[in-house]
């Protein structure tokens, strides 16, 4: 334990004295130990406790306030403080105890999800805090979307990552079909929704890492959660559940989003030196509107 404090008090430069001061506090409890968390995070987190409290803490996380209204609205944890130490700002929440939902769970709780999801849709007071950093369209939010992974993709090209003129021609059909997409209304969107981002804290699902919170395309999360997780015959379940029309239109939103979550997820593990051919699978497959090559159900 002492050896996690002690990189930690190194890798955070003196930031350890006052979160504990701040924890002392708050709780009113002192004997604060810590500890990394079991699963990897791309941000600085680390577990504290004291008797039988424990909080998550994470640094790098920005403006708190979206965090804090999804924890307030039951879809994340609460968010206990929040603040600056030094330059750096930190996000300290409850720690859910739970494990992350077995990708069986999503067929059984179409009703629940699509409810769960329209929470964090349709909450006003969360579409405000977002909309203070982003005023987009639909429209300029994909061609946004599309000019990045253009620049992804220039990068995986010259390094080698791309093997296959089916590549070529899928991120061309990804790229033309993103000027035909219907255009809606933007939505809170959590952007990264695998069930390793997920709690079920005994009966209430919990969603965490919601870093790359924003506004957008409302079928976003729920094509990920269906694409990867729910044979497409209940797919019709969940769209009237949800009250989405289950049109083309809607479909072709639903892959180009999936087929885009692919391509991200492959250029960032190329980037890391991993391989990244499994979710290359994946993005032809979703850009061409086909099964999922390694779904789970």
């Amino acid at each position: 334990m002492w050896d996690v404090y002690a990189r930690a008090q190194v890798r955070f430069r003196g930031k350890m004295e006052t979160i504990i001061q701040l924890l002392e506090e708050k709780f009113s409890l002192s004997g604060w130990t810590l500890t990394r968390p079991d699963q990897g995070h791309q941000k600085e987190c680390l577990i504290f406790q004291a008797g039988n409290r424990k909080v998550f803490l994470k640094f790098g996380t920005g403006n708190a306030e979206p965090l804090r209204r999804l924890g307030k609205i039951g879809v994340a944890p609460e968010v206990l403080e929040a603040g600056v130490i030094q330059g750096k700002s930190f996000v300290i929440q409850e720690f859910i105890e739970g494990p992350n939902p077995p990708k069986s769970w999503f067929t059984g709780h179409l009703a629940y999800l699509s409810a769960f999801i329209r929470k964090y849709h349709e909450d006003t007071l969360l579409i405000e805090l977002l909309s203070q950093n982003q005023t987009l369209t639909h429209r300029e939010l994909v061609a946004r979307d599309v000019a990045e992974l253009e620049k992804r993709w220039e990068n995986l090209k010259r390094a080698g990552g791309i093997e296959g003129k089916d590549l070529e021609t899928a991120f061309d059909k990804l790229r033309k079909d993103a000027a035909t997409l219907e255009a809606v209304e933007l939505a809170p969107v959590h952007a990264e929704p695998n069930n390793q981002n997920m709690l079920l804290a005994g009966e209430r699902l919990v969603m965490v890492d919601w870093d790359e919170i924003r506004l957008g395309d409302p079928v976003q999360d729920c094509g990920q959660m269906l694409w990867w997780y729910v044979p497409p015959a209940k797919w019709a379940e969940f769209f009237e559940s949800y009250g989405f029309d289950p049109n083309q239109k809607l479909l072709d939103r639903l892959y180009w989003w999936t087929a885009r979550a692919s391509l991200v997820i492959a250029c960032w593990q190329f980037e890391h030196g991993f391989d990244a051919q499994e979710f290359l699978r994946d993005f032809r497959a979703a850009v061409s509107q086909q099964a999922n090559p390694h779904a789970s159900f």
